[in-house]
């Protein structure tokens, strides 16, 4: 189908080659530019216009009858180029883009628009569309701007955002070269084997642009385009070589340019997004582009956030290691961030990142006096929302919502719904009726005579209806051992989940999933359990991000049906008898291993935040595969302790794309005092476990 389409920067080196690429293939091109026409074709008119003056880009629609926009028009950081300040960028790249947009919203004209995936500023791991832009330098930040406009103004018209990488011909390969020469071409560097740098031909932009004209219902999203082979350094220098273009070569081992990237950390932040681009190229997930190619939409573009500057939040319990993942994040929202600590040994007191470090009773063993301590504070602090970080402190403000309500908005659930996620055997229950895949379970079991004749066969696992961690989970292989633990654990914990034991040779994922007041889901992100300890069931101490589909579609599912609203956790473990994932609990707070969603691109402080103010919640559609997270308190003593020391995959000795839940260099007290807590605290929690 063809279409009459308004191109603007028609003149310019990418702009030509589409017009005549468009014209080419039956399409109607009104070029406008401020420079006169660089293409004669008879489908082709083009129009003198100063995109700068609001009414001659209305007087351009007015006149031609277009049914399609593509705006290329734009300033980027190109040589010879004098002016690059921020006002120029901002006129050039945002006002312009703003009237052309204000006029395609107007008539219900759909919009590409060709940005860059400079967007993305500093990045580690791989880049995809979910990956939050922070954009550094006029060009990015004026172009982000412009995507941002475009958004707030066509509503339900198509829009389409198209983030370049940085473009070359074969005739003009500057932007390839100036990664690795010194100087061109007398000198050039490699570091290590090479660099792999993603670039994009300017051909498969124009095949880009085409693809979106020539479709009869305007394609809408966002898709990050380059292409599909990367260029290595040490294979173009090597060319180059052969060709006897290039003159001297520096090669530079590895370390050099890791000790460069960790340098570049003390550097204004434009200098080190150069160095980055030379030592730490973007790597990109191409998934949506394949998608687009293929002739799919694009993935959902990325919206501005609300502004939560100056929302007061109060994080209760500042022992716990989830601080670690949401005190950053909540300071990078610019929220006001209180911790409340009954130590200063608690990351929480030793962070940097806090407004308001309060030293306050909190006992676990006695909740009344510890809720009283809290409401102490929620009335004197005046705080916008309370967050929870264990089940005891998430039971004892759900318990006493109504009391809460009134000073701060608490982060759980109604005592019902609450109540259906804490109890495992509950959680089992609410599988079955949704339909959702979880071990064969045995309900009410009050005795060792009564599982015995209930016929499970061994080995089963009983464990607390109400637990965290692995304490008081045991794995039962035989009567006798039943009769010996059951009632010692019946007396303890109280009730007791009875229910088949999954071997441990599937693998152990956490889908953590969080719904809106509507119960709508808004993020899923599942990563699986590499590691765990103790060794034979226990905590997570390394994960990694992975994408299982039926793991977030089961998780979301569960928690709908019990009427969950806000963050929430869910346990599965994959069967290796039949290769499904399995529910094996809810927990009804936050994860200590949260911090790997952060780092995979998904902002659970935002999500809670909004959601207690009452904001529309953020959409995270999509997120980072690969990205790991260690535990490494725990992590050490799996590796004494596990015969699979040498044989895990990822290796031990693998810290690519890894972070730590304690330890970061911006913030590395609380790894001191968190150690020492845990020296204290070991002997204490390992008893808790005993078998």
């Amino acid at each position: 189908m063809t279409h009459t389409i308004l191109l603007t920067g028609a003149s310019g080196m990418l702009g030509s080659r589409v017009a005549l690429a468009l014209c080419q293939r039956g399409h109607r091109v009104v070029g406008a530019d401020i420079a006169g026409a660089k293409v004669a074709h008879e489908n082709y008119t083009h129009a003198v216009c100063d995109l700068t003056r609001p009414d001659d880009v209305a007087a351009l629609f007015d006149a031609h009858a277009v049914d399609r926009v593509i705006h290329l028009a734009a300033l980027a950081h190109v040589t010879g180029e004098t002016d690059l300040s921020w006002n120029r960028y901002f006129m050039l790249n945002v006002l312009v883009s703003q009237h052309v947009f204000e006029q395609a919203a107007k008539a219900g004209i759909p919009v590409f628009f060709a940005s860059t995936v400079d967007v993305y500023g500093l990045q580690r791991g791989t880049v995809s569309e979910a990956t939050p832009p922070a954009p550094v330098g006029g060009y990015a930040r004026s172009k982000y701007e412009a995507e941002q406009r475009l958004l707030s103004l066509m509503g339900d018209t198509p829009v389409f955002i198209a983030r370049f990488a940085p473009v070359y011909t074969a005739d003009d390969m500057r932007d390839v070269r100036k990664r690795y020469y010194l100087k061109y071409p007398s000198l050039a560097f490699t570091v290590g084997g090479g660099t792999d740098y993603a670039f994009l031909n300017l051909d498969r932009v124009v095949e880009v642009v085409c693809q979106w004209a020539d479709r009869e219902k305007a394609p809408a999203g966002l898709v990050n385009f380059c292409d599909d082979a990367p260029f290595n350094s040490g294979a173009m220098v090597q060319a180059d070589k052969r060709s006897g273009t290039a003159g001297r070569v520096l090669r530079l081992p590895g370390w050099v340019g890791k000790l460069g990237l960790g340098a570049s950390r003390l550097c204004p932040p434009m200098l080190r997004l150069n160095v980055g681009k030379v030592l730490n190229p973007y790597r990109f997930d191409t998934a949506a582009m394949k998608r687009f190619l293929d002739g799919g939409d694009g993935a959902p573009c990325y919206r501005e956030k609300p502004d939560l500057r100056g929302v007061r939040v109060l994080l209760l319990e500042g022992f716990a290691r989830q601080n670690m993942a949401l005190m950053p994040a909540l300071k990078a929202l610019g929220c006001h961030l209180t911790t409340y600590n009954s130590s200063k040994l608690d990351v929480g007191y030793a962070s940097r990142w806090p407004d308001v470090k309060l030293l306050k009773h909190w006992d676990r063993e006695d909740g009344a006096s510890s809720f009283a301590a809290l409401m102490a504070v929620l009335r004197e602090g005046h705080y916008d929302v309370v967050i929870p970080m264990t089940d005891f402190s998430a039971m004892l403000l759900s318990a006493h919502i109504d009391e809460v309500r009134p000073l701060a908005w608490p982060a759980v659930n109604e005592p019902g719904v609450f109540r259906r996620a804490a109890d495992k055997q509950r959680t089992m229950q609410a599988c079955e009726a949704a339909g959702v895949p979880c071990p064969r379970t045995l309900y009410d079991m009050n005795s060792a005579d009564e599982i015995l004749a209930a016929g499970l066969p061994f080995p089963f696992i009983i464990k607390p209806r109400v637990g965290y961690g692995s304490i008081g989970f045991h794995v039962i292989r035989s009567a006798e051992q039943l009769r010996q633990v059951f009632p010692e654990a019946l007396k303890r914990f109280g009730g007791m989940v009875v229910q088949e034991y999954i071997p441990q040779t599937g693998t152990q994922y956490k889908c953590e999933v969080f719904l809106d007041a509507d119960g709508a889901p808004k993020s899923a992100v599942v990563f699986d359990k590499t590691r765990w300890y103790p060794i034979d069931g226990g905590s997570t101490c390394c994960s990694c991000s992975v994408h299982r589909p039926d793991i977030a579609a089961d998780s979301i599912r569960l928690l709908q049906h019990i009427g969950w609203v806000g963050y929430g956790d869910v346990d599965l473990i994959e069967d290796p008898r039949d290769g499904v994932a399995k529910v094996m609990e809810i927990n009804p707070r936050i994860t200590a291993s949260v911090k790997v969603c952060f780092a995979a691109g998904v902002d659970f402080a935002r999500q809670i935040v909004e959601l207690g103010m009452g904001l529309p919640v953020t959409d995270y559609p999509d997120y980072r595969d690969g990205v790991r997270l260690r535990y490494m308190h725990t992590d050490v003593l799996w590796f004494m302790q596990s015969p699979n020391r040498f044989k895990a995959k990822p290796g031990w000795f693998d810290f690519r794309h890894t972070t730590d839940q304690i330890f970061s260099p911006r913030d590395p007290l609380p790894w001191f005092t968190y150690t020492i807590q845990g020296l204290r605290k070991r002997k204490t929690e390992m008893a808790k476990r005993a078998r």
